[in-house]
């Protein structure tokens, strides 16, 4: 989620047997394979009304039903028993870092079974294609029309899984993605734990993994060292493919983290308001060990709300679509006085040759939101290109856009920038590479009024387009 939206692009191939999904597409990269280890099962019955745990706020689950493709009549009973699986397997997996919390999930106690809010939709299943520029906010509307006149049936809370019968059109065009705190799925009958492992469907892993996404879990890899060859696959990686599969699959220490804080899984309610926007201010520096091969990291936060977690994604990249599914992440404990302290050995990363590297500094609330900051910088020939060697980049329109000149540690005159590729009074925004700061003066030979950027800038609102001689400093 590079953005509010989350949105992930699936992979839909038809095949003999069924659908190949793949909820989130991937760049093709080549990584080392995961070592055998056991996978955890719950063995429950598709058949069977299972108990499972509600809290004061729970995940609303909707099924959103096209007019001319009703839903499958046993999906209340069914997916009452996924759900719980569901439920079950957050819970084991939260416990193996301490936190012995349960995603809520709605009960209707007349049948004990997980209330469903069955909505009819407005149109036939071909109006709502996989597009979520077409899909998305016209299925929402439709869910906000019957919420006014229904409010009853609805949690109070800010996430909704939605699910849609699967096409019976010939077409696997429909939603399934995450879509900030909601999230879109398909149901068919193979929706069910007796169907886990699933050889040639990904759905069910799918449908875990964009529930992940509207509970606000980005995506992230395993830790290729220490997680991947015990632990097997990130969910929010590409856990999609192996808990379908039945192969090992589970959460990250931040992914559970931040669902310690989520609401859903909040019982009984604290006092803080959910997801109540914070001040903050974040100022992390990274020196780079080449004895112990790691980032030692270090700083300070300022935050209006209290700060519960501190969390540290190395996201490389790698161009194209990776949309962070190598990402490694990082939890620390705030330190006293609002301090950052962390420890990245570059053990834990697989790309760490000649990549570039963004890296978010995450404030996880008490309340359940988030703020970041993010520092880049590449990998040359296996060494961090930070402090001395480290450089900054410089874009001709705001938010990084037009042409990107990389300047290393120096000092440049008009003449310089100009034979490198900057035009003179032409710069916008700029990324500031670890261990760097950028003084631009609108003058040549570092004369007149100038600008010292000690992190990135996606817009130099009040120095747009009066560069006409850069320092790059290292720290």
């Amino acid at each position: 989620m590079k953005n509010k939206k989350q949105l992930c692009f699936a992979l839909l191939l038809t095949i003999s047997s069924g659908i190949l999904m793949s909820s989130c597409k991937k760049a093709p990269v080549s990584e080392p394979e995961t070592a055998s280890a056991k996978p955890t099962t719950l063995a429950l019955s598709s058949t069977t009304t299972p108990g499972f745990v509600t809290n004061t706020k729970n995940l609303n689950i909707v099924m959103f039903v096209p007019t001319d493709n009703p839903a499958l009549p046993d999906y209340k009973t069914r997916l009452t028993t996924l759900f719980t699986h569901f439920q079950n397997w957050f819970h084991t997996e939260m416990l193996r870092y301490g936190y012995d919390k349960y995603m809520g999930l709605p009960k209707i106690d007349s049948t004990g079974l997980v209330r469903f809010i069955e909505i009819p939709a407005q149109f036939a299943q071909s109006a709502y294609p996989y597009d979520a520029s077409i899909s998305a906010t016209k299925i929402l509307n439709e869910i906000a029309a019957y919420k006014a006149t229904h409010a009853s049936e609805f949690s109070n809370s800010s996430h909704t899984l939605i699910l849609l019968p699967q096409r019976t059109d010939g077409s696997f065009d429909q939603p399934f993605y995450g879509y900030g705190k909601n999230c879109f799925a398909t149901d068919n009958s193979n929706m069910a734990v007796d169907k886990i492992p699933n050889a040639t469907s990904n759905l069910l892993g799918g449908m875990l993994h964009e529930l992940g996404h509207g509970l606000n879990l980005p995506h992230d890899h395993a830790k290729y060292a220490s997680e991947q060859p015990t632990l097997g696959t990130s969910l929010m990686g590409s856990g999609n493919v192996t808990f379908s599969k039945g192969q090992p699959t589970f959460l990250t220490e931040v992914d559970a983290a931040i669902l310690n804080r989520n609401e859903v899984f909040q019982n009984p309610l604290p006092t803080e308001i959910p997801y109540e926007a914070a001040t903050t201010a974040i100022n992390a520096q990274f020196a780079y060990n080449a004895t112990t091969q790691a980032f030692n990291v270090t700083g300070s936060f300022t935050s209006n709300k209290e700060v519960n977690d501190i969390l540290i994604y190395m996201d490389p990249d790698l161009g194209g679509s990776d949309a962070d599914y190598n990402a490694v992440a990082w939890r620390s404990n705030p330190g006293s006085g609002n301090t950052v302290s962390a420890t990245i050995p570059f053990s834990e990363l697989y790309y760490k040759n000649n990549e570039a590297y963004n890296i978010r500094v995450k404030l996880l609330l008490k309340n359940g939101g988030n703020v970041s900051k993010t520092y880049s910088f590449s990998f040359l020939n296996g060494v961090p290109q930070i402090g001395a060697n480290g450089s900054a980049k410089f874009y001709q329109n705001a938010s990084y856009g037009g042409y990107e000149i990389s300047l290393p540690v120096g000092q440049y005159t008009t003449a310089d920038l100009i034979s490198r590729g900057i035009s003179n009074n032409d710069v916008s925004s700029v990324n500031v590479g670890l261990g760097v700061k950028v003084i631009m003066y609108d003058g040549d030979n570092f004369t007149g009024s100038s600008i010292e950027l000690t992190s990135s800038s996606s817009y130099v609102s009040t120095f747009n387009d009066k560069a006409s001689s850069i320092k790059v400093i290292a720290l």
